[in-house]
C-alpha cells in the first residue's frame, strides 16, 4: 500500500478478526490469525503512515451478556443491562439492546473505545445499524439502534476514531447519521456474491439514485464531516493473474471511481495492490481524481426530470476555491442494456457561467472555451469528467 497507493490512509478488516471476546465482553482479536495481538500490527503500520480498522456490531455480545461478564471499572454484570434479551442489530443472535441507555452502558461502550485505542486502532466500522439495513428485498432489517450507536459515538471521540455506520442506512435520518457517525453506508452490499466475480456494471449504476436521496439537503461533505460510504471500489480486483471485478469494459471502470471521487465517497479498495495492474492502479492513484475526492464536496445532479432522468446524468460541485467539477455518464441501467450511446449536454448558465475554459480532467487535455453549452455523445457507461474555468 505505501508503494502503489501511497495516499491512502486506511487499512481496514471486515469481519472474521473476532470470534470471541474478553473477560469484560469487550471484542477480542483471534489468537490464531494473531498471535502477537493487534497493537504490533497498528504500530507496524503507523511506520507507513496507515492506521488500523476494525469491524464490530451495535449492542452488547450475546455470549457476554449471556454469561453475565463483569464491565470494566464496576460493580455491575453485563447480564443486568440485557432482562429483555431484545435484538442488537441487524445481525439475530449476535447483540442484545441494551434494556435502558445508563451510564453502565456507556461504561461498557466506553471501555471497547478504550481497548481499540490501546491496540491503535483508527477506525471501526459498525454493522447492522438502523433504523435501515437489510437489502432491496427485505429492508429496514436492523433495529433503530442510534442510542447505542450514540454512546458509541461519545466513546470513539475520545481517542479520535473514525466511526462508519453500514448496511443500506435510511437517508430519512441524515441528521441523526451526520450526528453521530463520520460515514454511513447508502445502499446494499456492491459485491454480486458471484462464485466468479465481485460485482457487475449494473450493481456500480444502482448507486446513482440512492445518492440523489442523500444530497437533497446540502448536509453531506466536509462541512459537517460526514461522508457517504457507496461500499468498496473492486477495479482491477485480480486473483491467479485473472481480473475478477466482473465490470464489462474499462468506460465502466473510470465511471465507477468517478462517480465515487465526485461525491467524495469513502474510497474504499477491496483487492491486493501487488495484484492490481498498473493501469488500473493509475485510475485508482489518479492525482486529478483524488484531488476531486478529497475536497469534501458532494457533488449533487443537476436535474432530475424526464423519463429517462437526462439531467440526473450530469453532477457537478463547486468547490470553495471556485473550481466547478461536471461529471457526465451515461449510466442509465436501461440504456446500458440496450447498447445505446448517449449525448449529454449542459448549459454554462446551469454554474452560472457564460463562458468557461473546460479541462478534461482524465486526461488533462484541455478541450477549449465554450459558450452557452457543452455536450458530448457518450458510449454506454462512458463518462467524462470535467473541470470549468470560467472565461
Amino acid at each position: 500500500m505505501k508503494i502503489k497507493l501511497p495516499k491512502y490512509q486506511y487499512i481496514n478488516m471486515d469481519s472474521g478478526w473476532s470470534n470471541a471476546c474478553d473477560q469484560y465482553g469487550r471484542w477480542m482479536y483471534r489468537s490464531d490469525l494473531f498471535p502477537n495481538g493487534l497493537k504490533p500490527l497498528s504500530d507496524y503500520l503507523k511506520t507507513n503512515g496507515h492506521r488500523l480498522g476494525i469491524y464490530i456490531l451495535p449492542g452488547i455480545r450475546k455470549d457476554a451478556a449471556d454469561a453475565n461478564m463483569p464491565i470494566k471499572g464496576t460493580n455491575h454484570t453485563l447480564g443486568e443491562l440485557v432482562t429483555r434479551k431484545l435484538e442488537g442489530n441487524g445481525f439475530k443472535g449476535t447483540t442484545y439492546m441494551p434494556d435502558e441507555h445508563n451510564e453502565l452502558v456507556q461504561a461498557y461502550y466506553d471501555s471497547i473505545a478504550d481497548l481499540f485505542a490501546e491496540w491503535g486502532i483508527g477506525f471501526v466500522k459498525i454493522d447492522g445499524c438502523g433504523p435501515g439495513g437489510g437489502d432491496q428485498f427485505h429492508t429496514h432489517q436492523s433495529p433503530d439502534n442510534r442510542a447505542c450507536l450514540r454512546m458509541l459515538s461519545k466513546a470513539f471521540q475520545r481517542h479520535d476514531i473514525w466511526m462508519e455506520l453500514s448496511w443500506y442506512l435510511d437517508a430519512a435520518y441524515v441528521e441523526d447519521w451526520i450526528e453521530i457517525a463520520n460515514g454511513a453506508r447508502v445502499f446494499i452490499d456492491i459485491e454480486s456474491y458471484s462464485t466468479k466475480t465481485m460485482t457487475s456494471s449494473h450493481r456500480v449504476f444502482q448507486r446513482f439514485s440512492h445518492v440523489e436521496r442523500w444530497v437533497e439537503k446540502d448536509l453531506v461533505g466536509r462541512p459537517n464531516g460526514f461522508f457517504l460510504d457507496l461500499d468498496v471500489v473492486l477495479v482491477g480486483m485480480t486473483v491467479n493473474g485473472t481480473c475478477i471485478d466482473g465490470l464489462d469494459n474499462d468506460d465502466i471502470r473510470q465511471s465507477y471511481i468517478s462517480f465515487w471521487a465526485m461525491v467524495s465517497s469513502v474510497l474504499c479498495l477491496g483487492g491486493d495492490p501487488r495484484m492490481i495492474p498498473e493501469k488500473y492502479l493509475s485510475m485508482l492513484h489518479h492525482p486529478g481524481m483524488l484531488a476531486i475526492h478529497q475536497s469534501g464536496v458532494v457533488a449533487k445532479p443537476l436535474g432530475t426530470t424526464g423519463l429517462w432522468n437526462n439531467r440526473k446524468q450530469v453532477w457537478w460541485k463547486r468547490l470553495p476555491t471556485g473550481e466547478i467539477y461536471v461529471g457526465l455518464f451515461n449510466t442509465h441501467v436501461y440504456r446500458f442494456m440496450l447498447g445505446l450511446s448517449h449525448e449529454i449536454k449542459f448549459r454554462l448558465k446551469d454554474f452560472d457561467l457564460i463562458t468557461a475554459e473546460i479541462k478534461d480532467v482524465w486526461s488533462g487535455n484541455i478541450l477549449g472555451v465554450y459558450n452557452d453549452s457543452y455536450s458530448v455523445v457518450l458510449k454506454p457507461g462512458q463518462c467524462k469528467i470535467l473541470l470549468l474555468t470560467a472565461k
